[in-house]
């Protein structure tokens, strides 16, 4: 273990930090993070919009089956109305993306923030989102000829690639517009204004040249690949995507990501944080290809989800310490049930950095074992009751916050889901056991000198109320 630690300390460690503080992933973590309460207020209205039941589903005349129909029956006939919040957020998160993706990256070259996301924002609807020429549908009426509709038709924008389909293109978008703008004033080449010019006219002619620049370079890349393979540049990047879209939607993709994440708790990084810029992505898109699912009615296919990661993959805080609280609080050590009385408050909430750091887990030998895979055991069961149909998959971004077996119900609109995290705690308190009791016997000879005599892997007293 020694020799381990010695090793990560000089190369993991280093490399970590480095990858965790690279500004191009530094900007694409704020990006994707700023778009999170976006996703949560969608998804609550969706929540509100999308009863999941059916009217005939609703019997009886009790008063909990008449609230039930009145929400369902209101539900329906204000639809459009209350799924408008949704499509204003998740369905233009491409959108919100690509220019919080460029504030962040400018802001770390102290370039002019707000230029260069209006410039990638302005490129990102010019690549992903071409207008159409069509009629909508109220106008459409029996007897019209074609000069009829053709007076009456529109310029129109597709949102097929604002959402989070086109999350990699903004991405791609976003770095590229402020690295031409940086690379521009770093050269010095723009309009050079008199001193006397206000400066927010200055900063605004300033950007005439980076915009035709980005304009000229990724809008020429468009027509390029429009030609050449019919597609816009989304829909390409979708396709050469698609293997790694599968594979981390896999329960081996799905192990080796919570693996790493563990890893590097272990040795002290924030490994949800330093993971985020790879799954975080591709989870949207998943969450958002679910969503479109259940409105159509379709079965829903993809498994990783923030509803999987939150409340099965981080149960409690990232290594599923919840169980981990809970036998602590119920300690012989005294040090150990004043920690455990501590975390188990903020654990609810799945915020578990007083025991990450306060037991500690991070590198500690004793715990490293359970820390890391029993969030893989969790994944697999999960992954398995989803793929048999016992429970729901994700289809709602509710905050992370949420305690677990809430949020895992609210997420995947399934009371089911909310009963499964509750049997993976109980799980997770049996597999935690062993290890637990080791440090605490370890505990215990430091706070009275002499060994604790071994309780037995089923003592009841875990299992009482405390």
């Amino acid at each position: 273990m020694n020799k381990f630690n010695q090793f990560a300390d000089k190369y993991l460690v280093p490399i970590a930090n480095k990858v965790g503080t690279q500004r191009h992933i530094q900007a694409i973590k704020d990006g994707m993070t700023v778009a999170i309460p976006l996703s949560i207020l969608g998804g609550m209205c969706l929540i509100v919009a999308t009863p999941p039941f059916t009217a005939e589903q609703v019997s009886g005349e009790g008063i909990i089956s008449k609230l039930l129909l009145g929400w369902y029956t209101w539900a329906k006939a204000n639809g459009d109305a209350l799924k408008l919040p949704f499509n204003m957020t998740m369905g233009l998160m491409g959108l919100f993306i690509v220019f919080s993706i460029a504030y962040s990256l400018a802001k770390h070259y102290k370039m002019p923030e707000l230029n260069a996301s209006v410039i990638s924002t302005a490129v990102f609807l010019l690549v992903s989102a071409p207008t159409t020429k069509a009629v909508t549908s109220n106008l459409i009426v029996d007897g019209a000829t074609a000069a009829d509709l053709l007076s009456k038709q529109g310029s129109f924008l597709s949102t097929s690639f604002l959402d989070a389909n086109g999350i990699f293109t903004a991405i791609i978008v976003g770095i590229g517009c402020v690295e031409i703008m940086h690379f521009l004033l770093k050269k010095d080449i723009r309009f050079k204004m008199p001193d006397g010019v206000p400066p927010a006219i200055a900063s605004s002619f300033d950007s005439i040249i980076p915009l035709f620049t980005c304009v000229a370079i990724f809008y020429s890349a468009s027509l390029i690949v429009q030609n050449l393979s019919g597609e816009l540049i989304p829909k390409m990047i979708m396709t050469v995507l698609a293997p790694a879209m599968s594979g981390l939607d896999s329960l081996v993709g799905i192990c080796m990501i919570v693996i790493i994440a563990q890893i590097f708790w272990f040795f002290g990084l924030h490994g949800a944080s330093i993971t985020q810029f790879v799954r975080l992505p591709f989870m949207q898109m998943y969450l958002m290809n679910n969503i479109a699912a259940y409105e159509a009615g379709q079965p829903i296919v993809h498994f990783f989800t923030q509803p999987f990661w939150s409340y099965i993959i981080n149960l409690g805080g990232g290594g599923a310490t919840f169980s981990l609280c809970f036998l602590l609080a119920r300690s012989k050590s005294v040090q150990l049930k004043q920690l455990g009385r501590l975390g188990i408050g903020p654990a609810i909430f799945n915020i578990n950095e007083p025991i990450i750091f306060g037991l500690p887990l991070v590198l500690n030998p004793i715990m490293m074992i359970p820390f890391i895979f029993v969030p893989v055991v969790n994944s697999i069961i999960a992954y398995v009751c989803m793929a048999t149909g016992i429970v729901g998959k994700g289809i709602i971004e509710t905050p992370w916050t949420t305690p677990a077996p809430i949020g895992a119900a609210l997420g995947c609109m399934d009371i089911k889901a909310g009963i499964m995290v509750c049997g993976l705690i109980v799980l997770d308190v049996f597999m935690y056991y062993p290890f637990f009791k080791l440090l605490e016997k370890q505990k215990l000879e430091e706070e009275n000198g002499s060994p604790e005599e071994d309780d037995n892997l089923l003592d009841k007293d875990i299992f009482t109320t405390a």
